[in-house]
């Protein structure tokens, strides 16, 4: 049954371990990721206190943030998404994951009870999450293909050495583990089919397959939750639909919410991205640019951005393809919607 499985990871170690590497991921990563703390920066001078930001009812990747004080109670709900009622797991119908931006068709609410920031997608062929806490970080990823899978970018760090994969057990199923060596501990890769049709994978810290093995076999696939974000999108360009979203989750003493994105996107194959981050309050951005009832200003050639307190509300126009146009970037953003209660998703 896992012939094909090998043949792919063979060919998937070979290709990480001696191939070139696209820079391109990587430069835009650090693009944004610099540009977000940019902006923490300017609101942290500015000073002033956080409010209640943003609201939407469909969809949800990303950057966790910073570490919890050591000891701090959380509720083991604080990180989970709300439930989906009616909605089936993914054993039930593997052919619906990753296809509503909505869903995520799997539970891990013993993995991120105990961690301090949670990050949650689904869209676009994949559904993940990945914690952080104590205890080390983890990602786990659902999609419906190894392709699926093979085309995702790292993000958990290594040596990038990868190891030979050997043949494994997850919750009864066979599976193949692989490490790469980091540090102390090792970078361990659990890949597995819980059913037919799907293909899981944990990334996680671990001193061997056993334990990396033990927590992939917690994840349960008969459940589901909804994707949710604090802000609803309410003008989308002509053929335009939500593709994907993506929320990070904080434990309760930081807030609730630390950053949303959704994606738009049409059958063109360009998309967009709109993004909302938790930033201290300041005084109103000066912007020349008219979004509805908001005021915008442009942030580099591609990236529109404006204060709708107290979040930074971007629009990155060139996702794909020729990307979306700045006066389609303003028609999103004038449609944006903010939530009443930042801090609590189960009401988004």
């Amino acid at each position: 049954m896992f012939s094909d499985l090998d043949q792919q990871l063979a060919t998937t170690l070979k290709h990480h371990a001696g191939g070139n590497i696209d820079p391109a991921p990587i430069v835009e990563h650090a693009r944004r990721r610099g540009h977000r703390l940019r902006l923490r920066r300017r609101w942290l001078i500015t000073g002033g206190a956080a409010a209640a930001c943003a609201f939407l009812a469909t969809a949800v990747m990303v950057i966790p943030a910073g570490r919890a004080p050591d000891g701090a109670a959380m509720p083991a709900t604080a990180l989970v998404l709300p439930d989906a009622p009616g909605e089936p797991g993914a054993i039930a119908r593997p052919d619906v994951v990753g296809a509503d931006p909505g869903v995520v068709h799997f539970t891990t609410d013993s993995l991120v009870s105990g961690a301090w920031s949670a990050t949650w997608s689904a869209g676009r062929g994949v559904e993940s999450v990945e914690f952080r806490g104590t205890a080390g970080q983890a990602r786990f990823v659902l999609a419906r293909s190894a392709a699926t899978l093979d085309g995702l970018q790292q993000t958990l760090s290594s040596a990038g050495r990868p190891q030979p994969p050997t043949d494994v057990r997850v919750g009864g199923r066979p599976g193949v583990a692989w490490f790469d060596p980091s540090g102390d501990t090792k970078l361990w890769f659990v890949r597995w089919r819980p059913v037919d049709g799907l293909w899981a994978q944990l990334d996680i810290y671990a001193t061997g397959h056993d334990e990396a093995t033990d927590t992939a076999s917690r994840v349960r696939f008969d459940g589901a939750h909804r994707c949710v974000v604090p802000f609803r999108l309410q003008s989308l360009p002509p053929g335009g639909r939500l593709l994907g979203c993506s929320v990070t989750l904080l434990r309760p003493e930081r807030g609730s919410f630390d950053q949303a994105s959704l994606v738009v996107g049409d059958e063109s194959g360009r998309w967009l991205t709109v993004r909302a981050q938790r930033v201290p309050g300041g005084d109103p951005m000066a912007g020349d640019l008219v979004a509805g009832p908001y005021r915008a200003r442009r942030q580099g050639s591609d990236v529109l951005e404006m204060l709708v307190k107290p979040c930074v509300v971007e629009a990155f126009l060139k996702g794909r393809g020729n990307g979306y146009t700045e006066p389609e970037g303003l028609t999103v953003l004038s449609g944006y919607q903010p939530a009443l209660d930042l801090d609590h998703p189960d009401t988004w």
